[in-house]
């Protein structure tokens, strides 16, 4: 049985993978208390709570939100794939809307939206989980089988 009623049971390994990395074997994902709320197929969403010590003055420091947008979206991209292979992120943007005070509980999602050869896109956001209201979004493109001995196209 599962924790959330949208991530299903059993995982596949990729997607087992991608939950234990950011769950439990990072040291700040494990500090940020991350909890997948949906896995599937290429869509990836995790709850979580910024401490203080993450601020910059009375809000979360926007790096953060960076970090995690990446995060989420390259694991977006592992749950796409039907194996656990290296990716490394090329490009990442990054937009803020709002800031947010820490300890505001926050959902961050990111889907991948395709690959082509050898690079993924990936898009998220992060809202305030109790009203919706958007704090960041991101897109990024990400190499896949970064350790691969094919030549890249770009």
């Amino acid at each position: 049985m599962t924790e959330h009623p949208d991530i299903p049971s059993p995982l596949s390994p990729v997607q087992q993978a991608a939950k234990a990395f950011i769950e439990s074997e990072h040291p700040l994902f494990r500090s940020l208390g991350l909890k997948a709320t949906r896995i599937s197929e290429g869509e990836i969403s995790f709850r979580l709570t910024v401490p203080a010590g993450y601020s910059d003055g009375d809000y979360v420091h926007s790096g953060i939100m960076a970090i995690m947008l990446d995060t989420i979206l390259g694991n977006a991209v592992w749950t796409s794939l039907d194996r656990f292979v290296p990716i490394a992120t090329i490009n990442l943007k990054t937009d803020y809307f709002s800031k947010v005070a820490p300890d505001t509980p926050l959902i961050c999602s990111g889907i991948c939206e395709g690959i082509r050869d050898d690079v993924a896109y990936s898009t998220g956001r992060a809202m305030i989980e109790k009203s919706g209201e958007l704090v960041a979004m991101a897109a990024g493109t990400f190499m896949v089988g970064t350790r691969s001995k094919s030549k890249s196209r770009l």
